[in-house]
């Protein structure tokens, strides 16, 4: 647990400094009130590296991301995760809609449409956002979450909700190094309860035994000398099943195991703890002997070199 005084909620002195304090912390929005002129709201926030997180108190008010803000934004691909704290709240996404109140958690991707609409009191809840890329569903899966109440009258949900909560108001009072790490925490507990979530027909079949083999990929990760055939003899199919079922989630074997060992690099990267390890190390590390592929991959997928990376993030 954190044991630092949680950081006070700022006041918002105007619905318009409302509304570009919502627009600017997120993805562009539209944020509407029937009584702009009469808005009491107050926030506070934190930021740490891929996770932004965000508790708001706040009178009734509409917001809104519509098909032209979708199509305009040049964010980067993301979830973002709400915990009602006081209150009750709307959401609407992918032709569903859910009424949500204390204890609820909901999911909404930013790129498509939303709705989330708070107007029959003053409510309280805090929302996190990060990459999709940092979720190891695949979007269809994810979509059948969005504008759903998710986990709360089980464990896993009061858990998510208790970190979410702890979060909004210490993560600005512990280091930079334990924050970092609290929030990928975050992320991956928010990914078990997205993973849990999944309906229970779900279970079945090749989508519980892709899900199973994606743990295990992550368990050996560091091997250098991890093949599809050997995954696929540790859970005993054939290399040809092992590849249709990775298709149907829109990568390759090859891809996806690539892409995790990128992830854990760029995670050792931004570490103050890896701090004295080479580029060249932590990658060796991950199984990439080239460190120029290395490098090129990096680039590829977040848009800089490994080294332009690392010192943008001492920078922080």
């Amino acid at each position: 647990m954190l044991h630092a005084t949680p950081s006070p909620l700022h006041h918002i002195d105007s619905f318009t400094a409302f509304r570009e304090s919502v627009r600017d912390t997120f993805v562009p929005l539209q944020v509407s009130s029937r009584r702009p002129h009469h808005f009491h709201a107050a926030a506070r926030s934190a930021e740490l590296r891929d996770l932004k997180i965000v508790e708001i108190a706040a009178d009734p008010h509409v917001v809104e991301r519509t098909r032209r803000l979708v199509a305009e934004s040049e964010s980067e691909p993301s979830y973002k995760v709400s915990l009602m704290v006081e209150g009750s709240g709307f959401i609407c996404q992918d032709g569903r809609d859910v009424v949500l109140s204390p204890g609820d958690i909901a999911v909404y991707d930013t790129t498509r449409p939303y709705t989330l609409a708070f107007d029959d009191s003053s409510i309280r809840t805090i929302v996190a956002m990060f990459p999709k890329r940092l979720v190891d569903l695949s979007d269809d899966r994810i979509a059948r979450l969005t504008a759903t109440a998710l986990g709360k009258d089980d464990h896993l949900g009061s858990m998510v909700g208790g970190v979410l909560l702890q979060l909004a108001g210490r993560l600005e009072a512990v280091s930079t190094a334990t924050g970092w790490r609290l929030a990928r925490n975050a992320v991956d507990l928010v990914n078990i309860l997205l993973r849990d979530s999944l309906p229970a027909t779900e279970g079945a079949g090749g989508e519980r035994l892709i899900d199973r083999i994606y743990s295990y990929i992550d368990a050996v990760l560091e091997d250098p000398g991890v093949t599809p055939s050997l995954i696929a003899d540790a859970h005993f199919i054939s290399v040809r099943y092992l590849h249709s079922l990775f298709q149907s989630e829109g990568v390759s074997v090859g891809s996806y195991i690539r892409l995790r060992r990128i992830e854990r690099c760029r995670d050792e990267l931004a570490d103050p703890d890896f701090a004295d390890m080479t580029v060249t190390a932590i990658a060796a590390r991950w199984s990439f002997a080239d460190v120029a592929h290395f490098s090129r991959t990096f680039k590829s997928v977040y848009g800089e070199t490994p080294s332009e990376f690392r010192s943008r993030m001492t920078r922080r």
